[in-house]
């Protein structure tokens, strides 16, 4: 989005150094309006490959002062390149739009929607349903205990919500995936709450077992929320590995000695719950490998 901004504003001072160099007289052609450009595009694989693909635009690029390329992420760039390449590592269906801007500034777009049917095997997301959008996505995800008084997860608004009222109940959020051997991954996602004053945390983990008890530990903190350490005693919002904290935390990154199954496990609760209720929300949840 910072792109997009910075090249707007520029091409506006652009369109504003022309006007006050030229006549403001439309119907003499000296080139105020812009016409009607053509957007279209095409989007090819690049070798095959089928995370990779190159963006080129297909009209004709007389009156074209600038194009920008959006995968729906900022993804972009300005300038009179007519083409772009693009690494989508997820799974999934993307809008593509690429944007001409003519003289003046005047703007014409052409969308296309992009099937990206499988994730990289290195750098795609390993979590499913992270972005909590869908019931499908909500589908991915388990909870244990199901049922719990005083503490549970919940799902609206495109996010995850760990809500609690009594004093240290809480409710595992979990899925499983697969890891190989040797490799790192790093773990991130994007975190939010009103803070509480003392005795609340939220602690992610990653063992080979599935949580079958109240106080799930297996492989040790990944990242963590605190505030035993100094965080989340106030407002915060942001991803957990910059508003974390936790003293014994691997920083978002972990190794398995041993490839397979493991089990992605979030929880969360608070000792002073049942004085003052918290809750925790969560989106985007990523666990990528790295190497």
């Amino acid at each position: 989005m910072k792109i997009k901004v910075l090249a707007y504003a520029a091409l506006s001072a652009l369109a504003v150094s022309f006007s006050a160099c030229t006549p403001n007289d439309d119907a003499g052609g000296n080139g105020v309006v812009s016409p009607e450009l053509d957007a279209s595009f095409t989007i090819a694989p690049i070798n095959g490959n089928p995370n990779r693909f190159l963006l080129q635009a297909t009209g004709d690029n007389a009156n074209t002062i600038g194009h920008y390329w959006n995968t729906g992420s900022g993804n972009g760039g300005t300038g009179l390149k007519t083409s772009k390449e693009i690494f989508l590592p997820d799974a999934g269906t993307y809008t593509i739009s690429h944007t001409k801007v003519g003289i003046g500034g005047a703007q014409f777009t052409t969308s296309q929607e992009l099937v990206v049917l499988t994730s990289d095997p290195v750098a795609g997301n390993l979590i499913r349903g992270g972005k909590f959008e869908t019931p499908e996505d909500i589908a991915e995800w388990q909870l244990f205990p199901q049922t719990i008084a005083g503490s549970a997860w919940t799902f609206a608004n495109g996010e995850a919500t760990m809500t609690g009222s009594i004093n240290w109940n809480h409710q595992h959020l979990y899925q499983a995936v697969q890891v190989e051997a040797g490799k790192t991954y790093k773990f991130d996602m994007k975190v939010k709450g009103l803070g509480n004053t003392m005795e609340t945390y939220m602690e992610w983990y990653a063992g080979y077992n599935p949580p079958t008890g109240n106080d799930y530990n297996e492989g040790g903190q990944i990242l963590a929320l605190n505030t035993w350490a100094g965080c989340a005693i106030g407002p915060f919002e942001g991803l957990l590995s910059e508003v974390g904290c936790g003293g014994d935390t691997s920083l978002g990154k972990k190794v398995f000695p041993t490839s397979g199954t493991v089990y992605v496990v979030l929880r969360s609760a608070s000792g002073q719950a049942s004085n003052t209720p918290f809750s925790i929300t969560i989106d985007n949840v990523e666990m990528r490998r790295i190497d």
